[in-house]
């Protein structure tokens, strides 16, 4: 009989575990395994011949075992077929452990199972999940109330949910006045409607951030300018955030002010005013370096600085870079510094700037100040160029007057001796050849001392009209053979004195001209007198008159004697400068005949020039224009 309930009770045993399709053991009132399922062994990585016979909480956490035989000791004495759920952790063959969700149920009574059966579910995932989405939303509480901006969460009807610290501190309002619509009370009153029309609206996509203020209703504080900035959620809900931007908006405001005031300052500067960075880009360019360099700020702005003035002359000397000492800022690097720059369209010209570095962050800039100084550099040129001439005109006239004082030293000394030497003539009888030939001569020879004091008189009197702009031509109908013939007449006695042959070659038939007579015979007469003069003795003087090729008259003084550099030309036409100045010089006159015969050339609207070349003689030459050239017409109502 006891074979065939042993039998029966297999049998129903097996039945059970065919037929469930949880994973199950059989436990016995003590908790030893007395069957199990492939399905647990497989959870717990054991065969199931090693697990039956075992006490199945020796498989459990330490942390759970107490409380696991609790369960098992209580479900044993509970109402036969009564059941309970608990979840423990079992050790895995493999060292891990698993979470495992069991419900007993107490089957002792039964006689054909007689046991607690255990259905066993593994939730090792579901536990894994869960613990992490707790961290996740831990760690999204903690992020929330760490981050800076105030930080709402709606649900789909735009409910708050949950609102930060950082919100509650912007706003004002306690955190639990925030949810709901709690919210918007805070919100200025004049910005309300706006921000609740704009709430409502959908947040999918990429919603434009909304601007509005929150305003103490107290009145105690200012208020606060924010920028909302909402995301659409899975759950059709909205998180959104909030950033105070009042220090900002102040800020910025406070930076255009001052960037106008700024501004305001450089373009009213007068003097040019650019600012590089140490990559050499442009950062500002005010109007008057517009003015300067001739090109609009906008061309160079933010563009690196390749032209208009080179980069080195904006930083340090030598390209060495100063070191700010600890709390230094700004600093002098250069004070007029004297450089070339260069305008738009290519034109070099001079400046003089002075340089500041100034350092932020390790962001170095430096700011240039210029003055284009051509108009002084001009000026200065000019005071130089005076003070010489002045220094000049100074030792011109002390060495005019020297010459002066010998060149009327000279005929006055003739005066003098001839006179003595016919006074003491005078009581000699009279008749006496010998007497009347060297009374002859002495009277000639203090007439011609005379002439010469006169002629020194009338060169400086002459001169002196010339450049108080006094001289007035005398015109007339003028023979230039005659004018010709003349000079040279005049000079004949000078020419024999010096051993010098004066010859003439002019043009036949050439025309008449307009001018003063005198004045020409003057001029022509100083060129030969210096060609005389500047002569070798047997050396021979051209005057040649001719009429050129492009209609203008040309009267040529030519010697073949000791000639002048080409650079010492220009010092030989002015006034009362010698090239031969020393002591010792071997050549009479003041240094007026070939200025003041330019200037009587260029009365008549002519020019004179000099060729020549130490020790290849000298070509004076005088240009009249066709203009003074007379017609027949002319020529016959100047004679009527």
């Amino acid at each position: 009989m006891q074979d065939g309930e042993h039998r029966a009770t297999a049998l129903a045993v097996g039945a059970l575990f065919r037929d469930c399709r949880e994973v199950v053991a059989l436990l016995s009132a003590d908790g030893c395994v007395l069957r199990i399922s492939d399905g647990v062994a497989e959870l717990l990585g054991h065969p199931s011949d090693m697990l039956t016979g075992a006490s199945f909480d020796g498989h459990i956490h330490p942390d759970d075992v107490e409380e696991a035989r609790r369960r098992f000791q209580l479900r044993a004495v509970a109402p036969a077929g009564s059941s309970g759920r608990a979840v423990f952790r079992f050790r895995h063959a493999d060292g891990g452990w698993r979470w495992l969700e069991v419900t007993t149920r107490n089957e002792l009574a039964d006689p054909a199972i007689g046991g607690l059966v255990l259905t066993v579910r593994d939730i090792s995932h579901h536990i894994a999940l869960s613990e992490r989405l707790r961290a996740s939303e831990a760690r999204y509480r903690t992020l929330a109330e760490a981050v800076p901006v105030g930080i709402l969460q709606a649900d789909a009807d735009g409910q708050v949910l949950f609102a930060n610290a950082r919100l509650a501190g912007i706003t004002g309002l306690e955190p639990d006045r925030l949810l709901g619509d709690g919210w918007f009370d805070a919100v200025h009153p004049d910005d309300r409607a706006r921000v609740a029309a704009d709430w409502r609206l959908d947040a999918t996509g990429d919603p434009a951030p909304t601007d509005f203020r929150f305003h103490d209703s107290e009145g105690a504080g200012v208020d606060r300018r924010v920028l909302c900035q909402r995301m659409a959620l899975e759950d059709g809900g909205t998180i959104a955030t909030i950033t105070d931007v009042s220090e900002y908006v102040h800020t910025a405001n406070a930076l255009r002010l001052s960037e106008a005031r700024n501004e305001a300052i450089l373009d009213t500067a007068a003097e040019a005013i650019l600012t590089i960075d140490e990559a050499g880009v442009l950062h500002s360019f005010n109007r008057a370096a517009e003015a300067m360099f001739g090109v609009a700020a906008g061309d160079l702005l933010w563009r690196p600085l390749d032209r208009l003035i080179p980069l080195t002359d904006l930083r340090e000397e030598g390209g060495v870079r100063l070191e700010f000492a600890p709390g230094q800022t700004t600093a002098l690097i250069a004070r007029d510094r004297a450089v070339e720059a260069e305008r738009a369209d290519g034109t070099r010209f001079p400046v003089e700037l002075s340089v500041s570095a100034s350092e932020v962050e390790g962001r170095r800039l430096y700011t240039a100040i210029l003055r284009d100084v051509t108009e002084r550099r001009r000026t200065e040129a000019e005071l130089l160029a005076a003070k010489d001439a002045a220094e000049a005109a100074d030792r011109a006239k002390s060495t005019f007057i020297a010459a002066m004082s010998h060149e009327l030293r000279t005929p006055l000394n003739a005066v003098i001796g001839f006179s003595q030497l016919l006074e003491a003539q005078a009581g000699r009888p009279v008749g006496d050849a010998g007497r009347n030939d060297q009374m002859r001569d002495c009277v000639g020879a203090i007439r011609q001392a005379g002439e010469q004091l006169l002629a020194i008189i009338d060169d400086i009197l002459d001169m002196a009209r010339v450049d108080a702009g006094g001289l007035s031509l005398t015109e007339a109908p003028v023979d230039l053979s005659a004018v010709a013939d003349r000079a040279v007449a005049d000079l004949r006695f000078h020419a024999a004195r010096q051993s010098v042959t004066v010859e003439v070659v002019a043009d036949g038939g050439l025309p008449p001209i307009r001018g003063d007579q005198r004045r020409l015979i003057q001029a022509l007469g100083n060129l030969l007198s210096n060609a005389i003069k500047f002569s070798h003795p047997g050396g021979t003087v051209t005057l040649t008159v001719a009429l050129a090729a492009d209609g203008w008259i040309e009267l040529s003084v030519r010697d073949r004697g000791v000639g002048m550099r080409p650079e010492d030309i220009a010092k030989a036409l002015t006034p009362f400068a010698q090239l031969d100045q020393g002591p010792t010089r071997r050549h009479e006159g003041v240094g007026l005949g070939l200025p003041l015969a330019s200037r009587l050339v260029e009365a008549h609207g002519g020019t004179l020039t000099l060729d020549s070349a130490l020790g290849q003689g000298c070509t004076a030459t005088i240009r009249l224009p066709p203009s003074r050239i007379m017609t027949v017409a002319e020529v016959l109502a100047a004679m009527s």
